[in-house]
């Protein structure tokens, strides 16, 4: 009998012995099978983060982020060891011992998925093995995927090692909310670096992966504080942390920023130059790459100057609009003690930093109630508003603003109403320094600098008078201002162009032609220089000009955005070579090919133009200005368009007013009045701008002469630049002119004259 029983185990050794060889074969067969079809382990060493594309302003600073998923790298080492800790006690308490698979954690797992009544079941994969899920095998539910991912797991801790796949994994894993890594989730949930967290916010952020939708703050913030406090003592079971400190986080409430709040870190005033860069970089690389891993951005947008250009901007704008007058309170009728969450007390689009007020007390002022407190209005600053007695009354809810007086009534502008446009770009390489699109991008999206084109009005009058200078013209060359009637072809009438005074001035210099902004004498001008003179200097500097010019697009009935506008004139800043705009730094500074401007016509229109600001039509707003500056005003028929263009060898500003639907702006609006003292207030915060002065080019010499008469005299009040060898202009044409024909002109003369 226990010769059989010795058999029979005999037996049963060798049956086991031969499964196990059989089972250890038939596994390494199948691990031999399927090693080929491995993915390359070491592609989680080369994982480069998807941030999609940030536009940076030229100091660095962040202008916007553009991304499929919205993400912030960070380096391991600038990972807080806090964060850091509160991820391995959640997801992987073994991390640093193990070799990519953790036996004792799928034991751990199994353990409390037994003890668990209900609720989301633990699972055992390390950090490792998540991040081969994520980025190499996808999250198929399989046997297979588990020995594949397991064995991949292995290699890469051995090949690529522990701090790199941690520091991949805090970056690449989702967290809820749209938040890619830590430093994201950080910003979203908490509005907050990750230097800043508390233990509470560190664990609430580690609690996520598990179930990041479900498990969100912002979608249920009791489910989130239940896994958080989980999280909280698997940092006490790791030693991370003390039971004081965990007792203390576990009981404090959960605080997330509101969403909007978390996402409002971008300046607004940056959005115009942001918007403007996202959409040429969208169509010239696709939405993949742009979305995707388009990297850094750096712009040729200075922070600091689109700050003054916004903030001038509106303030011009806020200027016209009230010439309209008082459109009454955003409601009446609110009652006391307020209630700050009346849907009428809502902050309307466009406000930004402005804020909402109630009305509280009304005598000579108007004392109004704010969050937080009241804020006094001086009668002083209504005045504007009170055309018709008191424009407020107790319990109007109004917009207080600061325009920089300290804190008064405020009006949003109508829709479709008043808005502008400003440039700020250096004519040396074609740097756009700033660019201010409209009053808000939250009432309007549309960039009114490079969107918006707008009849030129006289602005464009200045490259008649180049054009003139080119062929043998000077300052002091003589032309007729007086009344010229032109044919206008069969059954038309003469066309007889005006100024605002009504009547010519006889003969005056072209220097004070171009001051005054004389219509008259300007249109004789182009009549005996001829239109192709003209378009020839406008295609040269920029301006998209058609084959046959007419005398209306000469005169200012051509269309051109603000941009366009700014870089024609930088042209003749940078002393005749046209340099094309750019607004991202790593594009190469792009010189127009084109034969540039003559370079003493454009150093003789500069210093006519000088004169634009202490005798012409800009006198008023450039008066006391301590630096050299030319300068164009201009204003179209019926006061449509109001433009300034300022500069000097190093910088250009561009400014525009008008309404968005085209109407009118009120009677009295002008180039002068209305767009010149915005590019003043931005002239005079610029910083960092060099205000050099203008250089006398080769060719060119001075000479003084009387304003008057242009008469060169040693005892005249104005110094000319002349050729140092003069020419003499051509003859005027023999009827190749080619007449108007009837267009609109647009180059109306509501400013010309009257600010100088």
């Amino acid at each position: 009998m226990s010769g059989l029983v010795r058999n029979l185990l005999a037996g049963t050794t060798v049956v086991a012995f031969g499964a196990a060889v059989l089972v250890g074969a038939t596994g390494l067969a199948y691990l031999k099978s399927i090693a080929p079809t491995l993915p390359d382990h070491m592609e989680v060493s080369r994982w480069k983060p998807s941030e999609g594309t940030k536009i940076l302003a030229s100091d660095g600073s962040m202008m916007g982020v553009h991304a499929r998923e919205r993400r912030e790298f960070v380096p391991l080492e600038a990972i807080p060891d806090l964060v850091v800790n509160a991820f391995l006690a959640a997801e992987d308490g073994n991390y640093w011992t193990h070799a990519g698979v953790d036996p004792t954690g799928v034991a751990r797992a199994a353990i409390s998925n037994l003890r668990r009544q209900s609720g989301r079941a633990e699972g055992g994969s390390t950090i490792t093995q998540q991040v081969v899920k994520n980025l190499l095998l996808g999250a198929e539910r399989s046997i297979d995927r588990k020995i594949r991912e397991a064995i991949l797991a292995m290699r890469i801790d051995r090949d690529v090692g522990k701090r790199k796949v941690l520091e991949v994994y805090l970056n690449e894993i989702y967290l809820g909310s749209g938040a890619y890594g830590v430093a994201e989730a950080a910003r979203t949930y908490f509005g907050k670096t990750l230097a800043e967290l508390t233990v509470a916010e560190a664990a609430t952020i580690a609690g996520l992966p598990k179930a990041p939708g479900t498990s969100s703050p912002n979608r249920d913030p009791a489910r989130a504080t239940e896994r958080r406090n989980y999280v909280i003592g698997r940092m006490v079971e790791e030693g991370f942390i003390g039971r004081d400190d965990a007792a203390a986080a576990a009981s404090s409430p959960m605080r997330i920023v509101p969403r909007k709040v978390a996402e409002s870190s971008i300046d607004p005033s940056l959005w115009y130059p942001e918007e403007e860069v996202r959409r040429r970089l969208l169509a010239k690389v696709g939405g993949e790459a742009f979305y995707g891993k388009g990297g850094d951005v750096v712009t040729t947008i200075r922070s600091d100057i689109q700050r003054i250009v916004h903030a001038s901007l509106r303030r011009g704008i806020v200027r016209e609009d009230r010439r309209g007058g008082w459109r009454g309170p955003l409601a009446r009728g609110i009652r006391f003690p307020v209630n700050w969450s009346d849907p009428r007390l809502a902050k309307p689009k466009g406000a930004e930093d402005w804020q909402v007020g109630v009305v509280a007390e009304v005598g000579r002022d108007a004392v109004v109630a704010v969050p937080g407190g009241r804020v006094t209005l001086p009668a002083q600053s209504m005045a504007w508003a009170s055309r018709d007695g008191f424009p407020v009354r107790k319990g109007d809810a109004v917009l207080i603003g600061d325009l920089g007086r300290g804190p008064e009534l405020v009006q949003i502008p109508e829709e479709k109403g008043v808005q502008g446009a400003a440039v700020v770009l250096d004519p040396t390489n074609g740097d756009v320094l700033a660019l201010g699109g409209g009053f808000s991008a939250e009432m309007s999206e549309f960039n009114r600098a490079t969107q918006a084109r707008r009849q030129t009005g006289s602005v464009f009058k200045t490259f008649v008078y180049l054009a003139a200078l080119e062929l043998g013209y000077d300052a002091t060359s003589p032309v007729l201002d007086s009344p010229i009637a032109l044919e206008q072809g069969p059954g038309q009438k003469e066309w007889r162009p005006k100024d605002s005074t009504g009547r010519g001035l006889g003969l005056i210099t072209m220097r004070r032609s171009l001051e005054q902004s004389r219509n008259m004498s300007t249109v004789r001008l182009l009549y005996d220089i001829g239109v192709e003179s003209v378009r020839s200097v406008a295609s040269r500097v920029g301006f998209a000009i058609p084959e046959r010019m007419s005398y209306a697009m000469a005169l200012g009935a051509s269309e051109a955005t603000p941009l366009d506008v700014a870089a024609a004139y930088a042209a003749i800043a940078n002393g005749g070579r046209r340099v094309a705009p750019r607004l991202v730094k790593d594009v190469p500074a792009e010189v127009d090919g084109s034969p540039p401007v003559d370079p003493v016509a454009a150093a003789q229109v500069t210093s006519i133009l000088r004169g634009v600001v202490t005798n012409g039509t800009a006198k008023r707003a450039f008066e006391g200005f301590p630096h050299p500056v030319a300068a164009k005003t201009g204003t179209t028929n019926d006061s449509r368009d109001a433009w300034l263009v300022a500069y000097g060898p190093r910088y250009v500003v561009a400014v525009w007013i008008g309404r968005d639907d085209f109407k009118p702006l009120v009677k009295g609006a002008s180039g002068g009045g209305t767009a010149a003292p915005v590019a003043r207030d931005i002239l005079d915060r610029l910083t960092g701008i060099e205000f050099a002065n203008f250089p006398l080019p080769d060719g060119a010499e001075e000479a003084r002469a009387k304003r008057e008469t242009g008469e060169l005299s040693e005892d005249g009040d104005v110094v000319e630049i002349v050729r140092a060898e003069r020419m003499e202009p051509p003859e005027p044409p023999k009827g190749d002119a080619e007449p108007p024909r009837g267009e609109d002109l647009g180059f109306g003369g509501s400013d010309e004259g009257e600010d100088g």
